[in-house]
């Protein structure tokens, strides 16, 4: 997760890691639905992972990732500016 900031407030990313893109989606939706109140900013595409450990690994291993920027409604609040 990073923070920076913008006119609006500060901006975090979420990466959500699947086994392919509709685990990784499943796993973005989960999260959307068990954070309602944050703003969605960008929701990247699905990126597949080139690191070592996703070539040899078995099934389990994560092989795409999603990344996902948001504002949480508080932040936003407070970093208004007048």
């Amino acid at each position: 997760m990073f923070h920076s900031s913008t006119n609006e407030g500060f901006v975090k990313e979420h990466i959500f890691l699947g086994t392919d893109t509709k685990d990784a989606e499943r796993q973005k939706d989960l999260w959307l639905a068990q954070h309602p109140s944050i703003r969605i900013i960008q929701v990247h595409p699905p990126k597949r992972e080139q690191h070592i450990l996703a070539r040899i690994g078995g099934a389990n291993v994560p092989r795409v990732s999603i990344a996902l920027d948001y504002e949480e409604p508080e932040i936003a609040q407070n970093h208004k500016p007048s």
